[in-house]
């Protein structure tokens, strides 16, 4: 990637590359019929309003006669949906029988519906939670009469195999999957199978317990045979990837979630698209281990989008819109509403993108969309038991004359990547691999020094070892170490050091720097801690160069110095922390403004942490050589200032993780002496909070409906609020910037759920539970259990968070005591919290949510 993209990854730099990503709604005009804004030119149409009974469709693909095939995300299965061209004419829906449905129990809902669908080689593809499936027609009667399993997969709730759609050549399958679902056994890679955390210093596992324990390989890209025999996994490192999708040169891309909870911490990675090449590796880590963009032995972003939540991806060629939309990937996003145009410009072998909005709505939670043979857009709304719609989008304008752009300017350094990716998964090839990647590890472009290196490090280490270390270019040194230190034995420690140590820090671009920084990092962290006369010899080659004019480099050489305890590394990290300014994520403020979650992401960096800093504190946390008692008052006020400051729903549990490890490396001299900096910091006083005046009433779902049959209006705004508080649930969910984390944001519900979805989720709050809240049960060796949410999991101990109110008060359990660990169908949030309310304080708690708590929404206005 460019230089000016390489800050994406760093949360308080993030705004350099979102910036540039910012979607203009100005040329969007209003759909009258539907409500969507979209250009001039284009007509949207609801095609279909899907009734209760057939479910919120969550995956579509096309037959061969254009017909839609989609599916429930719970129970309520596949139909078929027959289309007319003439507007208003209606659909034929049937129900499809003899689908596999394998259901798990998510809260009260039994959810088995299939992920995915592609038709292709005269078969309909399916994938679910638990398989992936090849279902056809042998008759030929019109009718599914042959369903088989060509793959047990793993259950991974909304994080589970996703889509389907042909490969470039047209002779297969890619299949992408989400993080929660493990790699099946016995499938090969093109990647050599040597997957660590490699996080140099001691990772934190995330502070609400959201994905504990998973390991890499996760989020993978598989190719597959269409007899569904051959397997080979061509990619990873995606956290949930729901889609793919492939240009017209032939390029394979998707679009990758952010983890919202992240949000304020360095390791925020803001959704984005990337360009998937063969054997990529994308660093998605659990917790605070996800890989920054620049990382040498990873693949970088195509473009950073921002928060959201993405769903359908699909490239303009496969449309009849007009030419200057043939080129562009149109993504959607769930959270927000929207579609967006990429536009991408080469870069080397790859490619940088900027993004302009096509369409939104609200609520218009956009679950699938693909291009129909008619060349018109067709998408879904839907997904958690929410309302479920068709659109199609048509293009309607006068005919505009040309031909889409094709980005061919740098096929050939693209030819000449692939001419080295051959070589991946190929462990026969031997020297004719290394012969002819070795002169590309110092290629300009990153993506064929990356190609180079994974042709090398997949053929035997045996062949190519001694050459290492004999490399005298620096920048092939550097890259060809990275892939010794990912394959070596730990002997090789010392002569690895000894090469990297001759060269000269000051005599690399920034770029190389990182890469050498990169490479020391994986020495030691694949090679074990090297002997104290080696370690004096690299911070004395580093130490003089931080910090630099770089935050990356800052970010890099703070980490490796800090793992080596170098004697000057705190004072330096501390006057530099002083003079590190607060920058805050300029997101897309025009977007944000419209959606209530939007806003309360405005009004959070208002209060905006200084990610930068959070960084350089969490490299020394465990440092011991350096300090002074004034540096160590520093650190700790910093902290508890930053403590204070606003973010995702694990950044208050991720800078007391840092704390809490800061103080458990103090020596008892040393915490005596700023013992008065080292108390807790308050949550919630529950006991302050109001309580209801009632009668109280046992409500249920159907019941409280009752008072909502009409328009909301004329409720009163302070009752509403105050009622958030009497039912606690500011004491577990953030709203308008402020209340706990246990629990989702609710600044948005208004914008996404029907009044009777928000109804269900508060009196029966363990009918759906999403996965990123889902608490487990853990059964021990003598019969007992416990139950909570899982802050973290090592193999010495299990911590357990039961009380939704207070996350920081966990039970450690050995896990020697363990037994087995199972997902729980139980919610942490407790029911009956309206109970103590009466009619009038129901529909007044129900008002100030949908609101977002602005007391000029319609449902307080007076008649």
């Amino acid at each position: 990637m460019q230089s000016q993209m390489k800050y994406a990854i760093l949360w308080i730099t993030v705004c350099i590359a979102l910036c540039n990503s910012r979607a203009s709604a100005e040329h969007l005009v209003l759909d009258a019929d539907t409500q969507i804004n979209l250009p001039s030119g284009f007509d949207a149409e609801l095609l279909y309003e899907v009734p209760a009974s057939q479910g919120s469709w969550v995956a579509m693909a096309f037959d061969p006669k254009g017909r839609l095939i989609v599916s429930d995300q719970d129970d309520k299965g596949v139909f078929r949906l027959t289309l007319t061209e003439t507007e208003g004419a209606g659909v034929r829906v049937e129900h499809l029988e003899g689908f596999p449905y394998l259901p798990i129990n998510w809260g009260r809902r039994r959810v088995g519906g299939a992920l995915g669908f592609l038709y292709a080689f005269d078969s309909l593809y399916m994938s679910s939670m638990k398989g992936f499936y090849r279902i056809r027609d042998t008759d030929g009667d019109d009718t599914f009469d042959e369903f088989t399993l060509l793959k047990q997969l793993g259950v991974g709730y909304e994080h589970s195999a996703h889509s389907i759609i042909k490969t470039e050549d047209g002779q297969g399958l890619y299949l992408v999957t989400g993080n929660h679902t493990p790699l099946p056994p016995g499938i090969p890679s093109l990647q050599p199978a040597v997957w660590e955390t490699d996080s140099l210093l001691q990772e934190m596992n995330d502070a609400m317990g959201h994905a504990v324990g998973i390991q890499p390989p996760a989020g993978w890209i598989c190719r597959i045979t269409p007899d569904g025999k051959d397997w080979v996994m061509v990619a990873s490192g995606f956290r949930n990837a729901v889609d793919i999708a492939i240009n017209r040169e032939g390029e394979l891309f998707t679009y990758d979630s952010d983890l919202e909870f992240d949000v304020g911490t360095p390791w925020y990675r803001p959704t984005r698209v990337n360009h998937v090449t063969s054997a990529s590796e994308f660093g998605w880590r659990p917790g605070s281990a996800k890989w920054p963009d620049y990382f040498e032995d990873s693949n970088g972003a195509v473009i950073n989008i921002g928060p959201g939540s993405p769903t359908g991806i699909s490239f303009g060629h496969h449309s009849n819109f007009p030419a200057p939309y043939q080129d562009k990937l149109f993504i959607c996003d769930w959270t927000f509403g929207s579609i967006y145009l990429i536009d991408m410009e080469e870069d080397g072998s790859s490619y940088v993108g900027t993004k302009t909005e096509f369409l939104n709505g609200q609520p218009l939670n956009i679950s699938a969309m693909r291009f129909g043979p008619d060349g018109h857009m067709y998408f879904l709304v839907g997904g958690r038991n929410t309302d479920s719609r068709l659109y199609r989008i048509r293009y309607v304008g006068p005919p505009q004359k040309g031909a889409g752009k094709r980005l061919v300017a740098n096929q050939d350094l693209r030819d000449l990547r692939h001419s080295l990716e051959v070589f991946h998964g190929n462990p026969h090839a031997g020297n004719t691999a290394i012969t002819r990647a070795w002169p590309h590890l110092s290629h300009p472009d990153r993506n064929i020094r990356y190609a180079a290196r994974l042709a090398i490090e997949n053929q035997p280490v045996s062949l190519w070892q001694e050459r290492v270390l004999r490399e005298e270019d620096q920048r092939a040194l550097i890259h060809a170490s990275i892939a010794l230190c990912r394959h070596g034995d730990p002997s090789l420690s010392h002569r690895i050091l000894k090469k990297l140590n001759q060269i000269p820090f000051d005599s690399l671009a920034a770029e190389d720097q990182l890469a050498l920084l990169r490479a020391y990092s994986l020495c030691f962290i694949r090679l074990g801690q090297p002997a104290a006369e080696l370690i004096n010899v690299v911070i004395g080659n580093l130490d003089p160069f931080f910090p630099t004019g770089d935050e990356q480099v800052n970010t890099e050489l703070c980490r490796v110095l800090s793992y080596l305890d170098a004697p000057q590394v705190v004072k330096k990290t501390i006057s530099l922390m002083k003079i590190t300014e607060t920058r805050t994520l300029d997101y897309d403020k025009e977007m944000l403004s419209r959606h209530e979650y939007g806003k309360e992401i405005l009004k959070t960096m208002a209060n905006t942490p200084n990610s930068q800093n959070i960084q350089y504190a969490y490299s020394l946390r465990r440092v011991r050589n350096g300090w002074t008692l004034s540096d160590r008052k520093y650190f700790f006020s910093w902290m508890n200032e930053t403590l204070r400051k606003s973010g995702g729903k694990s950044f208050a549990g991720y800078m007391r993780a840092i704390r809490e490890d800061a103080i458990q490396h103090l020596s008892p001299e040393v915490a005596t002496s700023v013992s008065w900096l080292l108390g807790d910091i308050e949550g919630v006083d529950l006991s302050q909070l109001p309580t209801p005046k009632g009668p109280s009433v046992a409500w249920k779902t159907d019941k409280a409906m009752q008072h909502f049959e009409g328009e909301l209006s004329g409720r009163d705004f302070q009752n509403g609020k105050a009622m958030f508080s009497a039912g606690r649930c500011v004491a577990c969910h953030r709203f308008r910037g402020s209340g706990g984390y246990s629990g989702p944001d609710l600044g948005s519900v208004g914008n996404r759920y029907s009044i009777r979805d928000i109804l269900v989720s508060i009196c029966e709050p363990s009918h759906s539970i999403s996965e990123q809240y889902q608490a487990s049960t853990v059964i021990l060796k003598n019969g007992s259990s416990r139950y909570g949410r899982i802050i973290f999991k090592n193999e010495s101990e299990i911590a357990l968070a039961s009380n939704p109110f207070n996350f920081g008060d966990v039970q450690k359990i050995p896990a020697s005591d363990v037994a087995e660990i199972k997902p729980s169908q139980i919610s942490l949030m407790p029911p009956g919290t309206v109970s103590g309310m009466n009619q009038d304080e129901l529909m007044d708690l129900m008002a100030y949510l949908i609101s977002g708590g602005n007391r000029r929404h319609e449902v307080f206005k007076r008649n």
